[in-house]
């Protein structure tokens, strides 16, 4: 009986190991991704990662682990430029995944490898005020008004900081035309009383150290603001505004390197999957996917008129026109320089 009890044991062992190796081998090689993102992308990844990571152990037994580094936008892509070596870059300005391609870390289709040209979600710009609202700021044209002071974030290190000029230069270029907006552009110059580093660096200047009267920002980091602390702080997203891009991609370089590209671009894929989604925009960000857009439509202030980079020529032209050095915005800093 023993001996039967035994070799039953053995058949359904030897049965169960053929069965399993294959499955054995990948949960036991556990791989790590390097994910590279801008300065206030960390609590969106604080979410998105944990739950790939449960969806992709549990279909493939694989164990993914990641590294994380948030920063100035700009100065993230200088850090792969100068070799760290990122599976994923997170960005939220497509002009600094462009020094990649030439560069030949990332392939030249990397827009066309997922949805929405690796668009997961978007944001607009906002004006985030004093708790009330004390100098009732409204608009654009009131981070002009000689009262108010202004914290913005620098352009040469920070994406967030571009889009937040480029939104309100553009508004006035369109609605009032050329002459309008560089005037605009002088006087924000003029009453701006801080150039903070990154998104993050200016809710903290803004918030801890109580600089300025209105901050800039995405609308996503202001309702992370929001529900991190007690206090909340009004926001207004003043119409005419701009589309804020936040692109994905995995460096190519890197994952043929190392052999995680199949799990890069997987964990790439899941942010535009229906869950992906839903945490985007719980997270504050406008998700790409339409039907969950409209289930959180009430989380974010509708805006009337919203423009896209492309409608002034791209970030290649937009640049050239404002950021380039002695351009439009080093030009109103040597302006307001010979004021002060």
């Amino acid at each position: 009986m023993r001996g039967t009890v035994w070799g039953l044991v053995a058949m359904v062992t030897g049965a169960a190991m053929a069965v399993l190796p294959g499955w054995w081998a990948r949960a036991q090689r556990a791989t790590e991704l390097t994910l590279v993102g801008y300065a206030v992308a960390k609590p969106v990844f604080a979410k998105l990662i944990p739950e790939f990571q449960k969806q992709w152990q549990a279909r493939t037994g694989q164990r993914v682990t990641f590294r994380e580094s948030y920063g100035a936008s700009g100065a993230q892509t200088r850090a792969i430029l100068g070799g760290l070596e990122a599976d994923i870059l997170a960005q939220n300005i497509q002009s600094n995944i462009d020094p990649l391609v030439e560069k030949g870390l990332v392939r030249a289709d990397w827009q066309k490898r997922l949805p929405n040209r690796a668009i997961p979600a978007t944001s607009v710009m906002v004006l985030v005020t004093r708790p009330g609202n004390p100098k009732n700021i409204r608009t654009w044209s009131d981070l002009t008004r000689p009262d108010v002071e202004v914290l913005l974030i620098n352009p040469k290190t920070a994406g967030n900081a571009r889009w937040g000029i480029m939104a309100g230069f553009g508004a006035m270029q369109r609605s009032f035309g050329e002459a309008k907006a560089r005037e605009y552009l002088q006087r924000l110059v003029a009453n701006t009383k801080v150039l903070a580093s990154s998104g993050r660096d200016a809710t903290d200047k803004f918030v801890k150290n109580r600089i300025g009267d209105v901050m800039i920002n995405f609308e996503n980091e202001v309702l992370f603001l929001n529900e991190s602390i007690p206090q909340d702080y009004p926001y207004v997203a003043p119409s005419p505004n701009i589309q804020v891009d936040f692109p994905v991609t995995v460096i190519d370089r890197t994952v043929d390197k190392r052999g995680t590209r199949q799990v890069a671009e997987a964990f790439t894929r899941f942010l535009f999957s229906p869950r992906g989604q839903e945490i985007y925009a719980e997270a504050g960000y406008r998700p790409f996917d339409p039907q969950v857009r409209r289930r959180f439509a009430q989380r974010f202030q509708p805006v009337q008129r919203i423009y896209k980079i492309g409608d002034f020529g791209g970030w290649g032209k937009v640049n050239a026109l404002l950021f380039a050095d002695g351009a439009l915005f080093d030009q109103a800093q040597q302006l307001a320089a010979q004021v002060r």
